[in-house]
């Protein structure tokens, strides 16, 4: 067999690619790796893959371990709680590709996909359904992504003529159990919700649990969206609508263009933003009519 180092030695290239995610516990991103190490397989390279568990210390200590590998290149999907080894990555000139999430004000190589319209098609469907009283259950507003679908959920309700009340847009949620204790908060002071966006699949089930606690019905009583469709979607008791994001395009597209990097170091900047779809399932219908009489009574 080829010894790796050896060969790095000849070529001054190691044959590896470093990935660092956020939270590799999530099978939103189990795809995205698997579209890349395929990609990176067809050419040639082998991946190394670290989890920064959405912590800015671990993504540091991360990429030094990558570094210190002599990976030909990174794909990172920062924590974006902090910019500065990232802004460092890129004065040094080594070639890496954000994933996922990008920073407006660094000049960089990034595969995203398209948030802003993500977050309107989420709430425009659950506005086209009678869902006037929508809540959004976002991710931490310094991620790229969450700001963008919150921009996205804005311009449907600016669309609609529907007033944007910030006491139901909740920020923060990043893991099922965040979904979960922030909108049983938000039930608990909120009884007149008709629908939920969630920043992600993973939120939303932690919303779920909460409106069944709250003896409340899903989609009767209030319809909730999520976001990456993930394979676990279709697989609840009512099941999930969600916004799908080809998520193995994600990782390969990433790959490309590292590959073109790593090839070109004088390249402009390189940028690819993907489509997101909508997919429908039972979490998201009309309002009932009998649901609509009972929350006339309540208020």
């Amino acid at each position: 067999r080829p010894n790796r180092l050896a060969k790095g030695l000849r070529s001054n290239k190691t044959g590896t690619i470093g990935v660092v995610v956020s939270d590799i516990a999530n099978p939103f991103f189990a795809s995205v790796v698997k579209g890349a190490e395929e990609a990176a397989r067809q050419r040639g390279y082998s991946i190394i893959l670290k989890d920064s568990d959405e912590d800015y210390e671990k993504e540091e200590e991360a990429i030094q371990v990558m570094l210190a590998e002599q990976v030909d290149g990174l794909l990172i999907t920062p924590v974006q709680s902090s910019k500065e080894t990232i802004e460092r990555l890129a004065r040094s000139g080594f070639a890496f590709v954000l994933l996922g999430r990008h920073f407006d004000d660094i000049e960089t190589d990034y595969v995203v996909t398209d948030d802003v319209q993500g977050g309107f098609l989420a709430t425009e469907h659950l506005i086209s359904l009678g869902r006037k009283r929508i809540a959004m259950i976002n991710g931490p507003l310094y991620i790229s992504s969450a700001k963008e679908r919150f921009q996205g959920y804005k311009k449907a309700l600016e669309h609609y003529g529907i007033r944007l009340d910030r006491s139901i847009v909740k920020d923060g949620a990043v893991t099922t159990d965040d979904g979960y204790e922030i909108s049983k908060a938000l039930l608990n002071h909120e009884s007149c919700l008709t629908g939920i966006f969630a920043y992600s699949d993973f939120v939303a089930f932690g919303a779920m649990r909460a409106i069944r606690e709250a003896g409340l019905k899903i989609p009767d009583d209030i319809a909730i969206i999520g976001y990456d469709n993930i394979e676990f979607s279709s697989c609840l008791e009512v099941p999930l609508t969600t916004i799908e994001i080809p998520k193995q395009k994600l990782g390969s597209s990433a790959v490309r263009i590292l590959d073109e990097r790593t090839r070109d170091r004088k390249k402009d900047v390189l940028r690819s933003i993907l489509e997101v779809n909508l997919i429908v399932r039972t979490s998201t219908t009309q309002i009932p009519h009998y649901a609509m009489q009972r929350r006339s009574t309540r208020r």
